[in-house]
């Protein structure tokens, strides 16, 4: 793939993002596809991908031209601010930091609230918005309240959790600077990159990003973008002798000796055969990193999820309730009235989801938010 290729790839994808977001109904043709990627994926999410996708790689050729190169290659600043690869590793770091920065702003905002800090929180006014520690919108809700500034029109299907910008703390505001400064420094990790290892991190970036507004560390799209960092921080040359292998067609019978030799490494880390020199050792710690980092994520996820549940019973906090005569409907085994909330225990029969949702219907307009506690042992 050609260099000059990549901005009319980077063109279509806006063209068909911006389709997405005028015209209703193609979002679920590519739903299937996007939806594993994006943790359940939406109209928004799916606009959002593709559009920033398509503006990724269009800047990922910035370092392709021979005048801005030089220009930032004679610039006075120390080699290391030249490397792309310091970048990379920047890009995680602050990556990183801002996921974290935002689940410490999760238990702020319950501790202002009066709450636990393992509920599910929902405003209700204007419009419905949810936020957690494992799924977090406190960023998503900065962005939507930018968005609203800037569009004047936003399709339905499209939520932008706006709502939640009335009870984020102000730092909130000041952290979702570091997501446009993240994708700047992610960018310049992308300059004269070969076409597999250039691909790869722009989806990366990409879902990276999406991740941070919606969702937060312990989304699929944060999770795959860490993940996806850190497989071209240290599986590179895989990618790049793929890359070799599909664009220069000369170099395919020495490339071939090499991927097989990085494929005989994998399946000795597979059966446990080690080499007891350095360098194997090495070689076995880059292939096996990303890959323990993704496990040690997914696991502490769990763990939290496990922890954090109370099983014996759900704790409904409603906050202002106006009206509570929607609950009546559910076995109610205790309720206590305090001076801004009411506390209510629901029975667990119920599942955690199905629970959320139809509370949402039923607390419509009858209070300001609402909090309920994890179960996810209602799941098994």
């Amino acid at each position: 793939m050609k260099t000059n290729k990549y901005i009319p790839f980077g063109i279509i994808l806006i063209i068909f993002g911006t389709l997405l977001f005028f015209l209703s109904g193609i979002d679920q043709f590519i739903r299937p596809f996007t939806q594993p990627l994006l943790m359940g994926s939406s109209k928004g999410k799916d606009i959002l991908f593709f559009v920033l996708l398509g503006i990724t790689i269009i800047l990922s050729t910035l370092g392709d031209n021979g005048k801005i190169y030089n220009y930032f290659k004679n610039l006075q600043i120390p080699e290391m601010l030249k490397d792309k690869d310091f970048y990379l590793k920047l890009s995680l770091i602050i990556l990183l930091f801002t996921a974290i920065a935002g689940i410490i702003m999760e238990f702020y905002l319950r501790n202002s609230l009066g709450i636990d800090w393992n509920t599910i929180l929902v405003i209700m006014n204007p419009s419905e918005t949810s936020t957690s520690i494992l799924h977090s919108h406190l960023y998503k809700g900065i962005f939507g309240m930018i968005l609203g500034m800037l569009l004047t029109y936003i399709p339905a299907g499209i939520h932008t959790g706006s709502s939640l910008s009335a009870y984020t703390p102000d730092l909130i505001g000041l952290l979702f600077i570091l997501i446009p400064i993240n994708y700047i420094v992610m960018v310049l990790s992308l300059q004269r990159r070969k076409a597999a290892p250039r691909i790869f991190l722009a989806v990366a970036i990409t879902i990276g990003i999406i991740g941070l507004i919606d969702g937060g560390l312990f989304a699929t799209p944060t999770v795959g973008g860490i993940y996806g960092i850190l497989i071209l921080m240290y599986n590179n040359e895989i990618l790049k002798g793929f890359s070799d292998y599909i664009t220069e067609k000369y170099k395919r019978d020495a490339i071939k000796s090499q991927l097989n030799e990085e494929l005989i490494t994998i399946k000795s880390v597979l059966s446990g055969k080690m080499r007891d020199n350095g360098k194997s050792v090495k070689k076995y710690l880059k292939i096996l990193i990303p890959h323990i980092a993704l496990i040690l994520i997914i696991i502490l996820r769990f763990s939290i999820a496990f922890y954090g549940a109370c099983p014996d019973s759900y704790e409904l906090d409603v906050g202002y309730p106006h009206d509570l005569d929607g609950l009546n409907q559910y076995d109610v085994l205790n309720l206590t009235d305090h001076e801004n909330k009411t506390t209510v225990y629901l029975s667990n029969q119920y599942n955690e989801m199905e629970l959320l949702n139809n509370l949402a219907i039923d607390l419509n307009g009858k209070c300001d938010w609402y909090s309920l506690s994890w179960n996810i042992y209602s799941y098994l």
